[in-house]
């Protein structure tokens, strides 16, 4: 119903909003300095993923609707009928998941690209070079994850956990939603039957995709000793002074 396509959207909407404006503060400032509104435009799409991801298989298990079907159909006709919609409703979330799915990549590989700028300086200001050159000596407090000159986006996207799991899951995705054209379920419904079950490496990719916390910030700690808003034009004497120490980072935990 209408109603029901209403609250999905009006929750996908708070969703991205929500987490667009999450990674604005100023945990995330210096992020922000080396990626600009990427940052956001990347972890936005990813929590209406895992919501869109969480609903994909409801409409297709079968016991869930025939036991849900038989709970309500004394009470409300009406909503009854409205599980005989779930196909509809299935391909309406897989068509989200595409969406945010296009988004998500698309800022990630500004992402990267940004990544591997600020490690070269290439067409950025000192201070994201500064920004990638900590955690050098320890590698335990670092920002960019990108740790050697010696590499390119690419090499990068192949040996993360996220770029890695990251390819895995959009050629999975890519496999399921063209085999569901409607000509070749029809035509060849093998292909659409054996394609839809790399669901299961879809969702092993998506749960191991933010294993590797590629999505760093301050820590809340350096927050409190250290403000971005008022230290951030003075980084060449960051750590000669108690009101303006060296920033510690850390990985955001997987969403």
């Amino acid at each position: 119903s209408i109603f029901v396509i209403l609250v999905w959207l009006g929750i996908n909407v708070f969703l991205f909003v929500h987490f667009y404006m999450a990674f604005l503060v100023d945990r995330y400032y210096y992020t922000r300095v080396i990626l600009g509104q990427a940052l956001s435009w990347a972890r936005a799409p990813a929590a209406c993923l895992n919501f869109n991801c969480m609903l994909i298989l409801l409409p297709v298990c079968r016991n869930l609707l025939s036991f849900l079907r038989g709970s309500i159909q004394c009470c409300s006709r009406t909503a009854a009928r409205q599980l005989d919609r779930n196909l509809t409703f299935h391909k309406l979330v897989a068509y989200m998941i595409a969406l945010h799915t296009a988004i998500h990549i698309i800022a990630h590989l500004f992402n990267f690209e940004r990544f591997m700028d600020s490690q070269l300086m290439i067409n950025s200001s000192y201070l994201p070079y500064v920004l990638s050159q900590i955690g050098n000596n320890d590698n335990r407090s670092y920002l960019n994850p990108i740790r050697s000159n010696e590499t390119n986006p690419t090499i990068v996207m192949f040996t993360t956990i996220a770029g890695l799991t990251g390819v895995v899951i959009t050629l999975a995705l890519i496999l399921i939603i063209t085999s569901s054209m409607e000509v070749i379920r029809r035509s060849y419904f093998e292909v659409f039957w054996f394609t839809h079950h790399l669901f299961i490496v879809f969702f092993i990719g998506l749960v191991l995709h933010g294993v590797g916390r590629i999505v760093r910030g301050q820590t809340v700690e350096s927050v409190n000793v250290h403000n971005p808003n008022e230290c951030h034009s003075h980084f060449e004497t960051w750590g000669q002074n108690n009101s303006c120490p060296v920033p510690v980072f850390a990985g955001n935990p997987p969403m």
